[in-house]
């Protein structure tokens, strides 16, 4: 099925972490209401894995070639990858990387480096917000804090709400609004509520469960549940072996 350079354009700048709240508006309306627009997202998804996944192989072979030559006197020239233009920037983490293996002998990252390289905040698929909607409530209050980046008090009134009638698109958005806080035990607790206790939505929030157990350091539980998610045949997959590689 074709898609529109419109369509793909604005799917690549939200993998990049570019769109305003304009567009990102237009993304989870369409995400909401267009089966074939999110089909273009899932497949782009599993692109940007297998590119990564490729591109970090293809990397440390190149870094071996470079560290077994360091030396000799003369320059050996190594082809690297060819990436597309939207990876520059993964390309120029990488080159970070191959000189701090250079230098320290090590290609390990920190787990709160790792969690801030693979956070992303869930967008609100749930209950969007529509604009002069007149029927203000503290339910589209919360949905819309979280829609503008409000996530303090997006967390108050999704926790309201959440005493009296338990969600799970509500309970994965405020584990989010409590990752980007900084309330990573209260994003735990969001999590494995949502995990144990409902059906849905349980792949995302075991992925955001293990980038909470990277947050706060426990290493061990975010490898058994990255583990878990590469498993899978679904679009965290690629993700979680990547994230994976790296805790390791």
């Amino acid at each position: 099925m074709n898609h529109s350079e419109k369509d793909i354009a604005l799917v690549e700048k939200y993998f990049d972490a570019e769109l305003n709240d304009s567009e990102m508006n237009h993304f989870t309306s369409r995400m909401e209401s267009d089966q074939n627009f999110k089909t273009l997202v899932e497949q782009e998804k599993a692109i940007i894995g297998a590119i990564r996944h490729q591109g970090l192989t293809e990397n440390l072979q190149y870094l071996e070639t470079l560290e077994a030559n360091l030396g000799n006197s003369s320059h050996v020239r190594v082809q690297a990858p060819v990436k597309k233009w939207y990876y520059a920037a993964a390309a120029v983490t990488i080159g970070v990387l191959i000189v701090g293996k250079i230098l320290l002998n090590s290609f390990s990252e920190s787990p709160d480096k790792l969690f801030e390289a693979y956070f992303t905040p869930y967008p609100n698929t749930f209950e969007p917000t529509v604009r002069g909607n007149s029927a203000i409530t503290k339910r589209t209050q919360a949905f819309e804090a979280y829609d503008q980046g409000d996530y303090e008090n997006a967390a108050i009134l999704f926790t309201e709400l959440l005493a009296t009638n338990k969600e799970p698109g509500m309970l994965l958005l405020l584990g989010n609004a409590n990752l980007i806080l900084g309330n990573v035990e209260k994003a735990k607790e969001n999590f494995i509520i949502l995990n144990k206790d409902f059906d849905e939505l349980d792949i995302q929030s075991k992925w955001y469960l293990s980038l909470c157990y990277l947050k706060s350091g426990d290493v061990e539980r975010a490898r058994t549940m990255l583990k878990e998610l590469g498993n899978t045949e679904i679009s965290y997959a690629n993700k979680a072996k990547e994230l994976l590689d790296k805790v390791d």
